[in-house]
């Protein structure tokens, strides 16, 4: 029988606290303050429940594939809601919030990671934000591998992706579907199993199999 784990315990907190000599803070919100969440991430919560919409799309090819923008327009609300409405069951069903800062004045910028992460109809992982980064460690312009990427990781990568695996097998998940920031971040990503996902969401999804 495999074990529960909390979402908000994905993001290897301890393990990034090691890294520095101050101690870091960490903010989380879970599914209790999903509107917060909603309201503070709109862009993100909409590319996850579009990309939800599309692989129901997938799987029911005889279904409207124009049914959610025309309950928007017949009902209101937001696209969140009406493709939940559509399908008839709830798009997130589980959801964390982490972001962990540093208090040093001496720095410009405080983020040391950040993580929005969902289990999503059917039952999938989506992780929709993720940053792990070292402030003390910028890297110079002409040394930046990736687009949006100032300063250095923490090495945690690997970490996480472990984590990330066992809740989704603890809760019998199949996919784990990440959005990345850019394309250039493909060839980070498929070193831990990712595969690029043919869509259209503007950010660029990754998925990786869970399991046999």
């Amino acid at each position: 029988m495999n074990q529960v784990i909390p979402m908000k315990t994905i993001l290897p907190f301890d393990e990034i606290q090691k890294q520095f000599d101050k101690p870091i803070r960490l903010e989380q919100m879970g599914m209790d303050q999903l509107e917060t969440i909603v309201a503070r991430h709109p862009h993100k919560i909409l590319n996850t429940a579009v990309t939800v919409w599309r692989r129901y799309l997938e799987s029911n090819p005889s279904a409207n594939p124009d049914a959610v923008q025309e309950y928007i327009r017949t009902h209101g609300g937001s696209y969140l809601d009406a493709a939940g409405a559509v399908i008839g069951e709830p798009i997130i069903q589980d959801i964390a919030f982490s972001r962990c800062t540093i208090d040093d004045p001496a720095l410009t910028d405080h983020m040391v990671a950040y993580l929005l992460i969902a289990r999503v109809f059917p039952n999938d992982v989506h992780v929709a934000d993720l940053h792990l980064m070292n402030p003390y460690k910028p890297i110079p312009p002409k040394l930046q591998r990736y687009r949006f990427r100032k300063y250095k990781g923490l090495g945690l990568l690997g970490t996480f992706v472990t984590r990330i695996e066992a809740y989704a097998a603890a809760e019998k998940c199949e996919y784990v579907t990440l959005t990345a920031d850019a394309d250039d971040l493909v060839p980070l990503f498929s070193k831990f199993g990712f595969v690029i996902e043919d869509n259209e969401v503007t950010s660029l999804a990754m998925r990786k199999k869970v399991g046999p």
